[in-house]
This record gives structure tokens, C-alpha cells and sequence, in this order.
């Protein structure tokens, strides 16, 4: 082949990938920029808790909420705002660590506020090496979407952070089922830790129940052959 037909065979495949509008399988549509679809949030330049709130008060079936550190009471508030006044289905997914760190109490605390109206709290790890679950996004009505760097935490908005939010019901799906296969397996460690956590308080109160079986009977009583008798 001379070097004239390789450089026409090189032109005409450069035009069916670009004049065509595809490469690697994703389309290009001319005139339409991707970011004029996205809301794009800076923080601590614009108003990260503000926006996210207005967020969620889109809701009016759902809203699914992976996140890795969770403590402010701001978003807790409008959570069970939307689950008891607007019957809202609101579940969650949390990372483990963040429950136990530092923060820990005040994020455990807030979990109490959302499960006291029913509102389901799933905390565990990633699925590989037990990592952690270091997702922070939101889909409200399986067609929104807020995804980025930003925690659902008060100190967020202070620091340099990034919030996408876009609606689309296909991106929403892609992130549905992401936090669907995140729940099945957080779901079966959290009832796992849940269960051996009973079974450690039901040891303990045994151990309880047959040291006070050691003890004296008080004088004129005759003491209890039961085992647990107090």
C-alpha cells in the first residue's frame, strides 16, 4: 500500500469515529455540552448544605443516601421531615469506621433520630477487605442525582468540596443499582454484628443472673432453687 492510500485509509477512519460522533462506544452530540445538564456546587465558595437541602426537598417517593460520614443534624431534620409529613421512603447506607471514630458518638446519635421514625440505617464496610464505604451521594425519585466530594457532615461546607447534581433517571438507575448491591452485602454484615451483639448481652446478663445465684439467701428466707431468681 503506498504511502498516498494509507494516509486516505488514516483520513476516512478519522472521519467515521469523529464525523460520526462515537468514540469508544460513547456518543458525542454536537451543540450539547454534558455540564449544561449539571448543577455544579464549590465549596466553601458557594452554599453546599443549602443546596443539598433544597435537594432532598424535591422528594416525593424517595430517597436512597450512601455516605461515608454523617453528622449533621440539619440534614437528619429534614430526613424525618420528609418520612413523617410526606411518607418520604428514606433509607441509608454509612460507613462503619465513621461510627466508630472520633465523631462517633455524635454520628450514632443522629442514626438513634432516624431510626426512631422508621427509617431504615444500614452501616457496614466495602465489600473488598472490609475498606471502607467512602461513597457520598443521594438519588431522590430515582431521577436526581447529587454525587461528589462532599460529606453530609457541618464541617463540609468550610472545606474545598464539590456537589453534581443532575437529573437524569439513567444516571439515577446506574447509582440505584450500586446502592442496591452495596445493601445486600452491608445488609447481611449489620445483622451479623447485630446478632453477635445480642448474643454478648445475653451472656452477660447470665452472668449476672448466676453470680447473684451465689449469693447469700437474706436471713429467714429459704433461697430459690430457680436460676434465675432475684
Amino acid at each position: 500500500m503506498s504511502m498516498k492510500q494509507k494516509l486516505l485509509v488514516c483520513l476516512m477512519a478519522l472521519i467515521v469515529v469523529f464525523g460520526g460522533g462515537v468514540l469508544v462506544g460513547y456518543r458525542i452530540d454536537r451543540g450539547v455540552d454534558p455540564q449544561d445538564s449539571i448543577k455544579t456546587v464549590f465549596t466553601p465558595y458557594d452554599d453546599g448544605i443549602g443546596n443539598y437541602l433544597s435537594f432532598l426537598d424535591r422528594a416525593n417517593e424517595s430517597v436512597y443516601v450512601a455516605d461515608y460520614s454523617f453528622t449533621d443534624p440539619r440534614i437528619v431534620d429534614k430526613l424525618i421531615d420528609l418520612k413523617t409529613k410526606r411518607k418520604v421512603d428514606v433509607h441509608l447506607l454509612l460507613d462503619l469506621s465513621q461510627t466508630q471514630g472520633r465523631s462517633g458518638d455524635h454520628e450514632k446519635a443522629q442514626i438513634d433520630r432516624l431510626k426512631a421514625v422508621n427509617i431504615e440505617v444500614v452501616v457496614g464496610t466495602s465489600e473488598k477487605s472490609h475498606a471502607i464505604m467512602h461513597n457520598k451521594y443521594t438519588v431522590v425519585d430515582r431521577e436526581w442525582v447529587e454525587s461528589g466530594s462532599w460529606n453530609y457532615t457541618k464541617s463540609a461546607n468550610d472545606q474545598d468540596n464539590v456537589q453534581d447534581y443532575m437529573r437524569s433517571k439513567k444516571r439515577a438507575g446506574l447509582f440505584m443499582d450500586n446502592w442496591r448491591r452495596m445493601y445486600a452485602f452491608m445488609k447481611a454484615q449489620d445483622s451479623k454484628r447485630e446478632a453477635q451483639s445480642a448474643s454478648v448481652s445475653d451472656g452477660d446478663d447470665d452472668a449476672d443472673d448466676s453470680a447473684g445465684d451465689d449469693k447469700p439467701a437474706p436471713k429467714g428466707h429459704r433461697k430459690s432453687t430457680s436460676q434465675h431468681a432475684r
